[in-house]
């Protein structure tokens, strides 16, 4: 531990401000084959007719969404992408 005043012209240590989260969506843009396109939209018409909402609830981010933390939390599903990705490659 040094003794004695600091050296001239030195500052303390600048305390940085704790960082709070980040609360606002993170937007990102995705290229989708028409095919792709078509098929999202249409497993979205279908799970609005599963769990009884109208379209203007279900939107193409929280379907997106609930696939990502789908995908995350699942292996059964994780797996599955994971091979649709590997048939991708070849």
């Amino acid at each position: 531990m040094p003794y004695g005043p600091p050296p001239r012209g030195s500052r303390p240590p600048k305390e940085s401000p704790a960082k709070e989260p980040r609360t606002k969506p993170v937007r990102i843009t995705v290229d989708l084959t028409p095919a792709d396109y078509q098929v999202l939209n249409s497993w979205l018409a279908r799970a609005g007719v599963e769990l009884d909402q109208p379209v203007s609830r279900m939107t193409l981010a929280r379907a997106i969404g609930a696939m990502i933390r789908a995908t995350a939390a699942d292996h059964v599903v994780n797996d599955v992408v994971l091979d649709l990705l590997r048939k991708e490659q070849s």
